[in-house]
């Protein structure tokens, strides 16, 4: 029996983890490509478990190694010391008869892969990666989402305020992605690579010196990494609270905020659809060839305007026809042969077919 050993993207998901249902950090049933992907291979006859179930001795000239992330020794070190002791330092991946990885992380949460991306790729038979790099084994594959349409509860709400931005008060510098770039020996080359983080302040900034912002989520409360330490008073303005329901909260709105956390080529995560999903318009910054796979009339793209001023004339100047326009194009893209790439399945199947060709 063919056997896949899956490295995941977390030490929480060890010991089959990523398997199970009801998880509390198993947002929006986020997880479940993992458990259909362990479903569809019992179908076949394959078993799939976690890295850190494989042993030497019982292994086979048919197993197959899946990793999510490429993990530098560094990570390593610190998953199997102070997580999870059966977690392997190092794998001879010459024991497996296939590599495949999917790289689901951009360059700038994990610098030190796209700094070494040649020797990274090297390593495996299949590299798939979220974003569009310049290494021609690198194949390209794009993030699922959680829900293939709309949210009907979410999108019939009619009664909305103006615009808000759900996100989370971080640093695109802190001090333990330093430490990871330093231990992997991979420089500073990608570090903070073309982060969005500061245009979520400026853009926060702007709106609330005129009281049409409304911020959600955690650590507002705290100031924002220097230099933009100074626009904490105008962020308390704006600052709402935490909150539980992200859709929820969204569809009390016509417009929201939809940033990445930053430009990097084909890396569409699920702030765009977030909103979609609740029938808000979403103002859109991140990935430049995002129009490759969402169609413009979905979404306002904030590269078609100079500055806020602009944004906000043209955001007040729009008639409830005009948003009900970008409604219906959303309604559609969720129905057409555009979205399909987007889905858990579609990704399923990539996966399925890594590994059995």
């Amino acid at each position: 029996m063919l056997n896949v050993y899956l490295d995941p993207s977390s030490y929480i998901y060890l010991s089959n983890e990523i398997f199970k249902e009801g998880l509390k950090h198993d947002r929006d049933n986020w997880l479940l490509p993992w458990r259909l992907l362990r479903a569809r291979c019992l179908e076949r006859g394959i078993n799939i478990n976690t890295i850190d179930l494989w042993e030497e001795k019982k292994e086979t000239s048919e197993d197959i190694y899946l990793s999510i992330d490429h993990k530098s020794l560094f990570r390593r070190i610190y998953w199997h010391f102070l997580r999870n002791k059966r977690y392997p330092v190092r794998i001879n991946l010459n024991k497996f008869k296939k590599k495949i990885l999917f790289q689901v992380e951009p360059p700038v949460v994990m610098p030190d892969v796209y700094a070494k991306i040649d020797s990274v790729v090297e390593k495996y038979d299949e590299a798939y990666f979220i974003s569009r790099t310049n290494n021609p084994k690198c194949r390209y594959f794009l993030l699922y989402q959680t829900y293939d349409q709309e949210i009907p509860e979410y999108w019939n709400n009619t009664n909305r305020k103006f615009l808000t931005i759900i996100s989370t008060n971080k640093s695109p510098r802190p001090f333990g992605k330093l430490l990871t770039q330093i231990g992997s020996g991979a420089g500073l080359k990608y570090w903070g690579h073309k982060e969005l983080l500061s245009e979520r302040l400026k853009v926060i900034k702007f709106f609330s010196k005129t009281n049409e912002i409304d911020v959600y989520g955690n650590d507002w409360n705290k100031a924002p990494f220097s230099p933009y330490w100074f626009y904490k008073n105008d962020i308390q303005k704006a600052y709402r609270g935490p909150i539980k329901n992200r859709h929820q909260k969204l569809s009390e709105y016509k417009f929201s905020i939809a940033y990445e956390n930053s430009v990097s080529p084909g890396f569409i995560a699920e702030r765009i659809f977030d909103a979609f999903y609740a029938g808000t318009i979403p103002i859109y910054l991140g990935a430049p060839d995002i129009t490759d796979y969402i169609p413009k009339d979905c979404f306002i793209h904030m590269r078609d305007f100079k500055n806020y001023a602009e944004l906000r004339f043209f955001l007040k100047s729009l008639k409830d026809s005009d948003i009900e326009n970008y409604r219906n194009n959303i309604h559609n893209f969720f129905r057409s042969e555009k979205f399909k790439p987007f889905t858990k399945e579609y990704f399923l199947d990539t996966i399925m077919k890594a590994i059995e060709e």
